[in-house]
C-alpha cells in the first residue's frame, strides 16, 4: 500500500484541527466557570452590604432600648449570621462587629462609657457606629464591608 504524501498532509491537518477545537473548548469552560464564580462573589458582597445596613438600624434600636441605670453604656455587639439551615448545623456565614462611640450634651453625663468622642457639646446626644461584616470563607475572595454612621441616640 502506496501512502502519497497529500493523504499524510490530510492527516496532519485534521489531527491540528482536533487540538485547536479542544482547546476552544477548554477555553469556554474555563470561561463559564469563572463567570459564575464571580456571579456568586457579587451576591455574597451585596449580602454583606445589606446586612451592614440592617445591623446599623439593629444596632440603633438595640442602644436606644439599653438599660443606661447606674451610668452604663452599650460599647460593642457582635453577631453572627447562619445560612438558611441555621445555627444547629455550624453553618456560620458572616460575623458583624459593631462598636459604639459617643458624644453626650452633659459633662460627665455617663463616665462608665468606654468610648467618648466628646462630652459637653450641648447638642444632643449622639453616637458612632462601626460596623464591619466578614465573611467565613464562604466566597473565592474575602469578604469585608465596614460602614461608619452618626446616630442620634
Amino acid at each position: 500500500m502506496y501512502v502519497t504524501k497529500r493523504s499524510a498532509f490530510a492527516m496532519i491537518l485534521a489531527i491540528f484541527v482536533v487540538v485547536l477545537v479542544a482547546l476552544g473548548g477548554l477555553l469556554l469552560l474555563r470561561n463559564a466557570s469563572t463567570g459564575s464564580k464571580s456571579i456568586g462573589d457579587n451576591y455574597l458582597q451585596a449580602q454583606a452590604e445589606l446586612l451592614a445596613d440592617s445591623a446599623t438600624e439593629f444596632a440603633v434600636m438595640r442602644a436606644q432600648g439599653f438599660d443606661r441605670t447606674g451610668n452604663h453604656c452599650l460599647n460593642n455587639l457582635n453577631i453572627t449570621v447562619y445560612n438558611a439551615n441555621g445555627a444547629a448545623n455550624g453553618n456560620e456565614m458572616f460575623d458583624i462587629a459593631i462598636s459604639y462611640a459617643y458624644s453626650f450634651r452633659y459633662l460627665n453625663q455617663n463616665p462608665n462609657c468606654a468610648n467618648i468622642l466628646a462630652d459637653n457639646t450641648g447638642k444632643d446626644t449622639m453616637m458612632m457606629l462601626d460596623v464591619t461584616v466578614t465573611d467565613h470563607n464562604i466566597s473565592t475572595q474575602p469578604i469585608r464591608v465596614h460602614k461608619r454612621s452618626w446616630q442620634k441616640l
